[in-house]
């Protein structure tokens, strides 16, 4: 009878916890990176946390990570077949995306940009910063003049040049991921199936 109990008690904290993940929002915080290619410049830097939040206030799971755990977490991960991606991801599903509702509660962009070419550098810096403008009303929580500022300058130097800073914090709840990743692998799923269907040959099942 005492397993019973303990086994009804492991399920039911294990219920709990799926539960109140269910409901939290994903919290990334972005702060102090700077990434340079420039001359004494060029060593990366950053903090990332990663938080599961309870009514966006309540922080009950964490972690932090600095650019030297990244660095040993990248080493570990398997390498990707970029063609796989390409050939399983298209245009299409950048509107699956969407579903995440993705909010960016703080953004302080400082950045630096030049290439080889003076003509492309001031394209570039063109649409960043009209990207940027046109994408911020839909991503923000609440307007805030001092939590939303961003800064993009061109460098023309005829060199491939960047200095960026940043701090950032984006919200997503967690239902909304498991959403978008259950309408993707079932998309794969569908898509599978008919490049295999339609890789059959005709007379596969005749019975000549």
């Amino acid at each position: 009878m005492l397993l019973v109990f303990i086994l009804l008690g492991i399920i039911s904290i294990i219920l709990l916890l799926l539960f109140l993940i269910l409901i939290s929002t994903l919290k990334i915080e972005i702060q102090d990176l700077k990434l340079s290619n420039m001359k004494n410049d060029k060593k990366a830097s950053y903090i990332i946390k990663i938080s599961l939040n309870l009514f966006n206030n309540i922080k009950w799971l964490w972690i932090s990570l600095n650019n030297k755990k990244v660095k040993k977490l990248i080493s570990k991960i398997p390498k990707i077949d970029i063609k796989t991606i390409e050939n399983d991801f298209k245009l299409k599903d950048i509107k699956t995306l969407k579903k995440l509702h993705l909010k960016i509660s703080k953004l302080k962009l400082d950045a630096i940009l030049g290439l080889e070419s003076p003509v492309t550098t001031a394209f570039l810096i063109a649409i960043l910063s009209s990207g940027i403008s046109i994408a911020i009303p839909h991503l923000i929580k609440k307007w805030d003049k001092e939590s939303y500022k961003y800064n993009i300058q061109p460098i023309y130097n005829n060199q491939n040049l960047y200095k960026i800073s940043l701090n950032c914090i984006i919200e997503l709840k967690v239902v909304h991921i498991i959403n978008v990743i259950y309408i993707l692998v079932k998309k794969g799923k569908r898509d599978k199936n008919e490049r295999t269907t339609s890789n059959r040959k005709p007379y596969a099942y005749s019975n000549e």
